[in-house]
């Protein structure tokens, strides 16, 4: 690694440059309370929201990071996902799948889940299905997704991933892998 590469690692790695940096940065207006999936540490620091969508592939690369921050304890981590209720949007099964289980209140196995789905190069949600199945708790789900949506189009959300620490935008200097350095 070069002289300028591991200056420029020692500046972003430092919390008070993350912190200014982050208080620059656009703020969430609308409260997050209930939504998505919440993973909450006694220890953590910081709170995390990761906005995706289960076909993303940065979302994919995203997470084995966050989530290891989860199992450090460093983070809460909110998983609110960009999805509609609309009936063609191939986002709302996994989805649906996700809050269903969620609702379980088996921390663990929603995480278990969440790795099972974006570990793997091919999303196959009928597969996803079998190895998680459900009864009539997907039907329920469409309200929790509405509301998901509805927050997601208030805050302008524009891509995913998109996230937030202590309810300020990531700057755009910074990547999710970074993330697993400056705060692990």
């Amino acid at each position: 690694m070069n002289i300028h590469k591991r200056g420029l690692k020692k500046i972003k790695n430092n919390l008070d440059v993350l912190h200014g940096l982050l208080s620059k940065n656009r703020k969430i207006t609308t409260s997050t309370k209930g939504l998505g999936i919440s993973f909450v540490n006694k220890n953590a620091k910081y709170n995390v929201i990761k906005v995706c969508n289960p076909y993303c592939g940065p979302c994919a690369k995203a997470h084995p990071v966050l989530d290891g921050l989860v199992e450090r304890e460093k983070i809460d981590l909110q998983v609110i996902f960009a999805v509609s209720t609309n009936k063609d949007d191939i986002k709302a099964k996994p989805v649906g799948h996700f809050l269903a289980i969620d609702g379980q209140g088996d921390k663990e196995k929603i995480q278990k889940a969440l790795g099972d789905w974006y570990l793997t190069d091919i999303k196959d949600y009928d597969a996803f299905a079998q190895k998680y199945p459900m009864n009539g708790e997907l039907r329920e789900q469409h309200e929790k997704i509405r509301a998901m949506k509805q927050w997601c189009d208030t805050e302008k959300i524009t891509y995913t991933p998109t996230i937030f620490i202590n309810g300020h935008e990531l700057p755009k200097e910074y990547s999710i892998e970074d993330l697993g350095e400056v705060l692990g």
